[in-house]
């Protein structure tokens, strides 16, 4: 009696081991499955907000409508230009407002208006971890600076470091921040002159650059057209003591490049500078069969010249991660 007993103990033993396995495991399973969910969510989430993100970047213009003038302001962030009527212009991307939205991301703003990054990180589900970047879809450059926070004294997002980000792109429009122009200026009988106006606000001159750009619509006219160009002050008599000339300079001309006025030099020997308030240029233009564009273009102070003249189209990419 005391072997079968001692058989049965031993029996019972291996039986409830075994149930304790196969709960163990179960309970493993089940952990395992739980935290996949949980990550499943997560990334869902961040998916979620990331397209929600992008979607109110590119198709909204943000609140107030003036919202990068005051700091202390903003409600919603948007990138969209607005028509005449003031209403949104989906996908058609301003970079004015980028620019703008970057430089409230600089740490002096970024922490001194705590308002202020606040409503920027409420689009990203009050995160800081985001990087928006402009890339030209057909070489995968960047077409414009990254914007994420502090990026005035951080070297890189962060993006690169983390194991989970979501990327989502939106195909935009795109038009470099254009102070004034003129377009198909074309030779007559008599050489005529065009006046542009531009305004330089307080503190953008060392804080932007300044460029003319000459953008011919014909590549290759049967001649090419004499354009000159005056800075601040009236053409003298007989059209002579330029600042620029094309031929022989080339497009885009630095105005102010680094806080230097004219670092490229002026071909008059006492060019004006730009000024805050009111500027201005004449233009004067000849030479047949060869109309072409003039523009005052502004750009963040050292960006590269290649900005000046940006693709038509660009892939706005927001980063999301955690």
């Amino acid at each position: 009696m005391n072997e079968r007993g001692q058989v049965f103990t031993l029996d019972m033993f291996f039986a409830l081991a075994l149930v304790t396995l196969i709960i163990g495991c179960s309970g493993l399973a089940l952990e395992q499955v739980r935290r996949q969910m949980d990550d499943y969510l997560l990334r869902y989430s961040l998916e979620q907000t990331a397209n929600f993100a992008a979607d109110m970047l590119v198709k909204t213009g943000g609140i107030p409508d003036n919202w990068w003038m005051e700091p202390a302001s903003v409600e919603t962030v948007g990138l969209s230009q607005a028509n005449p009527d003031g209403d949104s212009i989906p996908n058609s991307l301003s970079i004015q407002k980028l620019e703008n939205l970057r430089q409230l991301c600089r740490n002096e703003i970024w922490e001194g208006y705590p308002e202020t990054s606040q409503a920027i990180k409420n689009l990203f589900n009050n995160s800081e971890k985001f990087e928006i970047v402009l890339i030209d879809e057909k070489t995968g450059e960047n077409i414009w600076p990254p914007v994420y926070p502090r990026w005035d004294i951080k070297s890189s997002s962060g993006a690169k470091d983390s194991s989970e980000v979501v990327i989502v792109k939106r195909l935009v429009a795109t038009s470099v921040i254009t102070e004034n122009s003129i377009e198909n200026l074309v030779h007559i009988s008599k050489p005529p002159r065009y006046q542009v106006y531009f305004t330089v606000n307080p503190g953008e001159l060392n804080t932007r650059d300044w460029y003319i750009v000459l953008t011919r619509l014909l590549p290759r006219p049967p001649t090419q057209p004499e354009i000159r160009i005056w800075v601040n002050r009236n053409p003298p008599d007989g059209d002579g003591d330029w600042d620029f000339k094309s031929p022989p300079r080339e497009s885009p001309f630095r105005i102010r490049s680094a806080g230097v006025d004219y670092p490229d030099g002026s071909d008059y020997l006492f060019p004006v500078p730009l000024h805050e308030g009111l500027n201005f240029i004449w233009i004067r233009v000849s030479g047949k069969y060869a109309p072409a564009d003039v523009s005052i273009v502004s750009l963040p102070r050292g960006s590269p010249t290649k900005l000046v003249e940006l693709p038509p189209t660009g892939t706005l990419v927001v980063k999301l991660w955690r």
